[in-house]
């Protein structure tokens, strides 16, 4: 009788013990990025994973995996929906089908400070299910605000709309090829990685991007102007998501924290990005790179031309069965409702 009165005990004990385990076993979760883990973005990613890992009390653990090891800046987003990783940074802009607004809505977010952006982001998401279908297949934890980029040429300052005249400058997207080249520019597509040796050669005159590339691609080295307000704004995507079954997997309460932590992760990301920015900005000055600013009728050309060229793209997609243009207008009324202007 007293064994198994000793038994019953024991089997009792362990079962408590089995199952208080099972429920309070730590979560491991594994997140990829294209990026070095020295990047601005994977600072933001790592800041990120600590706080999560804090709130909820050490029940979720996230390892990180940079540099490409689980996942591509190409097809992101695809490989995170097959399961590549739980969490990733993705680049939907790259995908090759399925994204039309997000590639061009991009340029419909001019004049407005990236902060301002990230909202009327999340309003556009929540008002336009086309939208939302383009990441049906993952869960979105954060968006990325690109900040403003600037006019860097070697040849001579540009202060005017005629100083184009001539002028081969590398450029990207399809809004800013067409705009430049009715501006008299002569615009070239090549990857970044090419234009400090296109720039050294003179087969290209200059380019349009970040203070933080003057330190990152040499480019203080090469360059002799900036046109610091000329600026090429570029919008807002989703750049950190979740695979759909990882998400379905955690427990509420663990969920919950995840989506507090949405705005963190994007404006940190943000954040992040400045402090390089700044510092490159400083290097130009060093290597006497000679600042300069266009004249405010060149200013009001440049904005006419381009916000004309995003009138075409939005069209574009209304001719595809896509809301673009109501989504344009949504843009510009919120662009004006948030900032007053």
């Amino acid at each position: 009788m007293k064994r198994r009165i000793f038994l019953f005990l024991f089997l009792g004990a362990f079962s408590f013990l089995f199952s208080n385990f099972s429920w309070s076993q730590v979560i491991e979760l594994t997140y990829a990025s294209p990026y070095a883990p020295n990047h601005p973005y994977s600072i933001a990613d790592q800041n990120w994973i600590a706080k999560i890992e804090k709130e909820t009390g050490g029940k979720v653990k996230i390892k990180p995996y940079w540099a490409g090891t689980l996942i591509s800046s190409r097809e992101s987003m695809a490989e995170l929906a097959k399961g590549a990783a739980d969490l990733a940074f993705i680049t939907p802009i790259y995908e090759k089908a399925g994204v039309d607004i997000t590639k061009t809505i991009l340029d419909f977010f001019r004049g407005t400070p990236p902060e301002t952006n990230m909202k009327i982001y999340w309003e556009i998401f929540r008002k336009f299910p086309e939208f939302r279908k383009e990441y049906e297949k993952v869960k979105i934890l954060g968006i990325s605000a690109g900040y403003p980029m600037h006019l860097m040429t070697t040849k001579k300052p540009v202060t005017s709309i005629s100083d184009f005249k001539g002028l081969r400058l590398r450029i990207t997207g399809d809004v800013m090829m067409r705009t430049m080249k009715e501006l008299g520019a002569e615009p070239v597509g090549m990857p970044v990685v090419e234009v400090y040796e296109a720039l050294s050669k003179g087969i290209i005159h200059g380019v349009i991007l970040g203070g933080t590339d003057y330190k990152a691609f040499k480019l203080a080295e090469v360059v002799k102007y900036a046109t610091e307000n000329f600026l090429q704004e570029r919008g807002v995507y989703a750049s950190r998501a979740m695979n759909l079954n990882s998400w379905a997997k955690l427990p509420p309460d663990v969920q919950k924290v995840f989506e507090a932590n949405i705005d963190f992760w994007s404006l940190e990301g943000y954040r992040q990005l400045l402090k390089p920015e700044e510092e490159g900005k400083e290097l130009a000055r060093k290597n006497g790179i000679q600042f300069v600013k266009m004249v405010p009728e060149g200013l009001t050309k440049y904005a006419e031309v381009f916000d004309k060229e995003v009138v075409k793209e939005a069209k574009r997609l209304d001719e595809k069965g896509l809301p673009g243009t109501k989504i344009l207008n949504e843009v510009k009324r919120l662009q004006k409702e948030l900032t007053g202007k």
